[in-house]
């Protein structure tokens, strides 16, 4: 199945949740490191970890982990990276400076999403009679579950043999031992072993039954064996070993201060929509009231101009947040406006390019540029199948415009979706925690999907939260 096409599969699925109470993200995208240490003035205990990881043919690396009540962090050579499953966030500190503040349930939707779109492929693949693991180990069903760290039933269980000697456990997978222990003597004290299970599909790549085993035992390893698949293509084992344990009672939160917020995805104009949204936010900005656009839907209509009309209830609707039911039809109502624009717009070549299936073919764009809000069709298209010649920067960039134009929530469901169908689902979730942080918007509003798509997610995946 296409990405795309699971994607709205899963949408779908989002929809059909019920019983989900609208959610404010707890903290914003944009908000920077002081920001969050100003809601996280809480000690808390800390299980400091330190290990060095040996891999054949590389230099020896340090890696600190930690694991608390309810956030654990990593880091290495890379930087530091903290999972807050309290604010549902994580927490990234770039070397050069900046905070890239991400959605935990970003995280968890696109390891779900990946692991069932390779299962779709090995099927395809298997109904084509390919042979799924010659030359492709990243979609083996044991490889591909070990990766991202979920389990789906659409591959079979793992044979997985589990071998004990004196201190040392290990699992094989065929003849390869894919994983081996050598616990700690210590157990983990009481009031973090909740956290254990979560705590290893982001330290390391092992399979989900192992990590649960792992969990259940209530200790940390003091050696630790991993069978990893480098690059894709070949496989080579990581040791670690304890070098350094330490139990702080009382621990600051981890995070460095004075580290600005930056976006998740560097390239294109999502720095510029990040940066749109960030100060539609911070700056309380609100759509037009719904009079300017019945004044600006009259005055279409009064100049014969149906499309620009339509376009400019339909953006009404939009701004309103939650449509509304037309009982009793007004001059001013949007009902009673779409029904004197429709006519109109009919006999307006444009309409049915502007509103067909897929989005105008390049060459058709330039006749929408004398509408004055072409900026909301733009928008529109970027989520729909191009037509020929449209590029994905294009369609970006409408989108770009669309938020610019006007601070409406209901746009940001559009633009996230634009992300998400491109496999970013990172920036997906920072433009929809930015459209619900917007003061427009409403619960019963298009952003209410991405609730229930969260909720199906942490439902979905609960060793993850």
């Amino acid at each position: 199945m296409p990405r795309k096409a699971f994607l709205s599969r899963v949408l779908a699925l989002a929809a059909l949740v019920t019983g989900v109470a609208p959610a404010t993200p707890l903290v914003s995208p944009a908000a920077g490191s002081d920001a969050v240490l100003a809601m996280r003035t809480d000690a808390e205990p800390e299980l400091r970890l330190t290990y060095k990881v040996e891999r054949a043919g590389e230099l020896a690396e340090s890696v600190i982990l930690s694991l608390s009540t309810d956030y654990q962090y990593r880091s290495d050579s890379n930087g530091l990276s903290i999972n807050d499953y309290r604010l549902k966030r994580i927490f990234r500190a770039q070397k050069k400076g900046g905070l890239i503040n991400d959605s935990l349930y970003a995280e968890a939707w696109y390891r779900g999403a990946e692991l069932d779109n390779r299962a779709n492929i090995d099927a395809a693949l298997k109904k084509a009679g390919g042979d799924t693991a010659k030359g492709l180990p990243a979609q083996d069903p044991y490889w591909a579950e070990t990766e991202l760290g979920v389990i789906t039933p659409k591959f079979p269980r793992p044979d997985l043999h589990r071998r004990q000697t004196q201190d040392r456990i290990g699992w094989s997978l065929g003849t390869d031992e894919v994983v081996a222990v050598r616990y700690r003597g210590d157990v983990v004290p009481p009031a973090l072993r909740r956290g254990l299970r979560r705590w290893w599909p982001s330290i390391a790549a092992i399979h989900p039954a192992i990590a649960d085993e792992l969990a259940q035992s209530e200790k940390v390893p003091a050696e630790l064996w991993i069978r990893v698949l480098a690059h894709h293509k070949t496989f080579e084992t990581a040791h670690w070993t304890l070098t350094d344990a330490r139990f702080v009672e009382s621990a600051k939160y981890p995070l460095p201060g004075g580290l600005a917020a930056a976006p998740a995805e560097s390239g294109g104009a999502y720095p510029q929509i990040f940066a749109v949204l960030s100060s539609a936010v911070a700056e309380k900005r609100s759509p037009p009231p719904q009079e300017t656009y019945v004044a600006r839907a009259q005055a279409a209509i009064a100049q014969g101009a149906g499309l620009e009309a339509i376009v400019w209830v339909l953006e009404m609707q939009l701004a309103a947040g939650v449509e509304t039911p037309c009982s009793a039809p007004s001059e001013t109502d949007h009902c009673a406006l779409a029904g004197q624009a429709g006519p109109l717009a009919r006999t307006d070549s444009r309409t049915a390019i502007a509103f067909a299936t897929r989005s105008p073919d390049v060459n058709n764009r330039s006749q929408f540029s004398s509408l004055p809000n072409a900026y909301l069709l733009g928008l529109l298209w970027a989520t729909r199948p191009p037509g020929e010649g449209v590029k994905r920067e294009d369609s970006e960039r409408d989108l770009l415009v669309a938020l610019k134009a006007s601070a409406i929530a209901n746009f940001c469901k559009d633009a996230g979706d634009f992300y998400a169908g491109a496999w970013q689902p990172f920036a997906a979730w920072q433009v929809w925690d930015l459209g619900r942080l917007m003061t427009n918007h409403r619960s019963g509003d298009l952003l209410d999907q991405v609730d229930k798509l969260e909720a199906a997610v942490a439902t979905g995946f609960p060793t993850l939260f």
